[in-house]
Order: C-alpha cells, then structure tokens, then sequence
C-alpha cells in the first residue's frame, strides 16, 4: 500500500483521491459505516431528510469540483446562490443578495446613510479577499506578499470595524453573522469576514448553495470520484494508533488489531486528536503537547431540524434564503462572553435553512424542513447539555416565533444536537482563533512525524465544507515522495 487516509469525510476523499489519481495504491478507513462525517443528509423523522451538520455549502474549493469531475458524478445544487435574509422582530426583515443596487435600497429602510455606504463597503471587502486567494487557496508562491490592509485588520475588531462604516444595527448584525466564529470585540476578527468573502461556490464569490438532495449529494460525488481513481474504501475499520518507526510512520494499526503498512498516512485528525494517538505524544514535544492538552474549546455549537406540516412564513421574505437572527452585534458578544463562562447565551444566534423550499423531495408532499444552526454556545454548559436540550429547542423554536409566526404550532418532529452529541459523534470542534486564521498550509498539515500529513477540518484556516486540505496534503504527501 502507497498511502493510506484516515477518516472519511469530505477532505479524507478528496485526499485520497488525489493520490490514486497520481498512481498511488491507497486505502481509505472510516471508523463509522457511512463515509461522509459530519457532511450528510439524515432521516430525522418519518419521511423527512435534512441536513446533519453542514446545511449550505459556503466554502467548497472549485478545483476540487472541476477536478475531480463532481457534476459528472451527480452533484447538481437545488440552490446556486441563496441571499441573505436579516430577520427582524419588527418585520423589516433586511435581504442582502447578489445585485448590489437592490440590496442598497433594502438598507436604505434601515438607513439612508449605510445604503450609500454599501456598494463600497461590499467592493472593498471582495478585492481584499480576491488578494487573499493565493495565500487561503494554495500556498503562495514566492515573492507573494500579505495586502497591507490585513495587517490593519488583525489588530482591529469586528465591532469597531463595521462602526467606522455603517450606523444601523441591523446592517452591522447582518454583515457579522459570516463571522460569527470570534467575539466582534477579538482583535483580528475582521479576518472571519474576508475569509468568508474570498470562497466561491457555483462560479459565485461568496455564495450559499444548496446540493440537490442535501450535503449528503456531495459525499455521494466524492465517493464517485473516489472509486473511479480505484480507491479501496473501508467503513467499520477503525484506527487505533498511528504505527511508527524511526520517526517515520510506517502505516497503522486498527481495534481489531489488524496492521496496514503505507509510507504516508494522511490523517483527518487536529493536532489536539494527533496527541491522543501514541504515535503523536511521542512525536510532540513537551511544550507542543502540554498547550494541546490545555486547549480545549470553549465555544462550540448545536444543531436542530424541524419537521413542519406547512411552510414557515418570514414575512413575505424570499424562502429559499438563508436567515439570519440576531439584532444586534451586541448579540454575538454578550452570546460568546456567556458561553466562554460555560452558561446559556440569553439571546441566540441563529443561522436557518429551509432545505424543502428548494429541495421538496426531503419531506411528504406540502411538508418542510428547517434546519437552525446555533452558534456560539458554550462547549461545557453548566448543569450538562442533556438536560438542556430540550429548553435549547424551545429557544430556539420561540425566537423564530417571533420573526415566523405560527411556526411552533406546525412543528411535528424534531432532532436536536448539541455540542456534547456532536463531539461523541464527530470529534471536538476546533475552535476558531486569529492564529489559525492566518497560519500557512504547511503549519497546519506537516506534523514532525515524516509521512504523516494532518488533512481534516482542522487544517482548514476555518471550519468549512472545503476539500482543499485534503487537496493541498495530498499535494505534500506526493512532493515529499518525489524526493
């Protein structure tokens, strides 16, 4: 065996079949019996399917898609470029979309003076992430410097930030929804922004899309492309430890006891995973290792999806958009400064989806789903987050309440995961800090185990559906067999 890639999900794919497609002989283990992670379309309820974790796709790299042949294996999008929909309680619900103009004149209700401000606020923001393509897309090439400006924006915070801008509150809550990850008060925090607005999805600079049948349409193409460039794929073999030698890793070995030989292993896993394998506490220095045992994240999120028997009413708000709930900017910092004490945020952040508005094929014939991601939370609540997930729903349902009317009444079924059930189901979520945010591609990928390359979320500058770290570890792994 040539290499081998642990973990299944979304990067785990694409690295192992960028490396088949280079002639190399791998084999991919996922310790669950579903390839896909956290990115999949689940049954909830009778007859409903919605989206596990990932609800749009927001980040997804283009050459993995052009690539790997992704719309020649069945990926299509029931949504190409959903707008942004500020929910208001007082119903001027604020719609940002793609036409720059109309968006404007939307603002303009809120504020004569931040219409103005748009069409240059939003220029700005898109040519400093363009700039910033070639150090988040790949890694740069030589004599590639960093833009002024970023320097600017890392000792900068959101908050201060959208105030030299703009004066409404609902524009300002809008805009820091996409960077939702740090406390606007984080020196750096602006940089969530301008990497949010340097992806593109579907041709389009910082779109949302929908795939046609929900994420799980995308692991479906990857596992495609996956066994077209013959890869052995193997659920159910989970991996127990990292198999090392001379400082080199030397392959892997499985519960079962089973041992697979490779010369390169590619592992989803963070550094903080890497460290609970024997392989990674003996590889890691004291220092390394003792920062990684003392970051544990603080903040997380959780998920709901709803069964609806009717379609949830925004107030004549185009429906196949994404909502955003949040009034204030304040909301994101009173929400991180509660959840970092492990306490319940009184005001929730709510990100929602209705995947059915677009995609009616997930539910019975006139019925809905509504997927509500909530972020941030506390990863530790105080009292446990079992017997918070029922209030966490009810939360969550009565602040849509208030911005849909009605909705409470049509909801017949619902799932609840909370930061607790997504880390038994997942892994901890890495959270996000500045450092990251601006580490290079081999800070995160290289680990001081030759052989051994990092390719999971983790290794993202930002927690995304992406598929470039696995693209660009894959890319490692086959220069150093080069030499």
């Amino acid at each position: 065996m040539s290499a081998i890639v642990v973990g299944g999900g979304v990067n785990g794919l694409v690295a192992a079949t960028y490396l088949a497609r280079a002639g190399r002989k791998v084999v991919l283990l996922e310790a669950k019996d579903a390839l896909g992670g956290a990115c999949a379309t689940t049954t909830f309820a009778t007859g409903f399917k919605g989206p596990t974790i990932a609800h749009a796709l927001t980040a997804l790299d283009p050459r993995v898609v052009a690539e790997l042949k992704l719309a020649r294996r069945g990926l299509k999008f029931a949504v190409r470029d959903m707008p942004t929909v500020a929910l208001r309680a007082d119903g001027k619900h604020l719609v940002i979309g793609r036409d720059v103009r109309a968006t404007a004149r939307g603002i303009a209700a809120h504020s004569r003076a931040d219409a103005e401000a748009w069409p240059r606020f939003r220029r700005e923001l898109f040519d400093l992430a363009r700039a910033m393509r070639p150090f988040w897309w790949d890694e740069p090439k030589r004599g590639w410097n960093l833009p002024p400006t970023i320097a600017t924006l890392r000792r900068q915070n959101l908050a201060a930030w959208l105030d030299s801008r703009f004066e409404s509150d609902a524009v300002k809550a809008a805009v820091a929804c996409d960077a939702s990850g740090l406390s606007p008060l984080v020196p750096g925090s602006p940089l969530l922004l301008v990497w949010r607005g340097c992806q593109e999805m579907c041709g389009l600079q910082s779109a949302a899309a929908i795939p046609l049948g929900g994420p799980g349409a995308l692991v479906d193409a990857l596992t495609a492309a996956a066994k077209v460039a013959s890869v052995e794929l193997r659920t159910g073999a989970h991996v127990a430890d990292i198999l090392v030698k001379d400082g080199a890793a030397t392959g892997v070995v499985l519960e079962s006891g089973e041992e697979i030989v490779a010369k390169r292993v590619l592992a989803s896993l963070s550094h903080s995973q890497l460290l609970a394998t024997k392989a990674g506490r003996s590889a890691l220095g004291i220092g390394e290792s003792t920062a990684l045992e003392r970051s544990v994240p603080a903040v997380a999120s959780a998920k709901v999806l709803l069964a609806l028997n009717a379609a949830p009413n925004f107030g004549g708000s185009p429906s196949r958009g994404r909502f955003l709930l949040a009034d204030k900017i304040e909301t994101f910092v009173t929400a991180h400064a509660a959840s970092r004490a492990g306490c319940m945020p009184e005001e929730l952040a709510l990100e929602v989806v209705v995947p059915t508005a677009a995609d009616p094929a997930l539910a019975p014939m006139g019925q809905h789903v509504v997927s509500i991601r909530i972020a941030p939370l506390p990863r530790h609540l105080a009292g446990g987050w079992d017997a918070a997930k029922a209030p966490l729903a009810a939360k969550a349902i009565a602040a849509l309440e208030r911005c849909a009317p009605g909705l409470a009444r049509h909801v017949t079924a619902a799932q609840v995961l909370t930061p607790d059930d997504i880390a038994k189901r997942y892994g901890e979520e890495d959270e996000v800090t500045v450092e990251r945010v601006m580490s290079d591609w081999p800070s995160r990928i290289l680990t001081p185990i030759k052989g051994l390359f990092l390719c999971g979320a983790a290794s993202e500058p930002v927690g995304a559906v992406s598929g470039r770290a696995g693209r660009i570890a894959a890319a490692h792994a086959l220069r150093e067999a080069a030499k």
